[in-house]
């Protein structure tokens, strides 16, 4: 059995292209995008309406660990090109075990 790992990103919307493309770079065999997110994190609501504006998107791939931190240099090459403002954008990791 091949180990894998679940890499989630939350990213702002309007870096979800550049995100994508970092996850492809890195090497993930595909990746599964949610658009439109809305929720409450470390850079306040974001509901998509007047009073808490803004969007988000969810990025998941099931990968080899080798791509996790190739994905996590790509990520944190953005962050430092967008650091004139706070740029939500987070990663999360974890193990994965294919049941089917």
């Amino acid at each position: 059995m091949t180990q894998m790992q679940m890499v989630l990103i939350v990213c702002d919307a309007g870096v979800t292209n550049r995100v994508k493309e970092i996850v492809d770079e890195a090497g993930a065999p595909g990746y599964t995008v949610l658009q439109d997110a809305t929720g409450k994190g470390e850079s306040g609501p974001r509901e998509n309406t007047p009073i808490w504006p803004g969007l988000n998107s969810v990025i998941l791939c099931a990968v080899p660990p080798d791509c996790v931190p190739r994905i996590r240099e790509g990520l944190d090459a953005l962050r430092k090109q967008r650091s004139a403002r706070h740029l939500p954008l987070k990663m999360f990791v974890w193990n994965l075990e294919e049941t089917g």
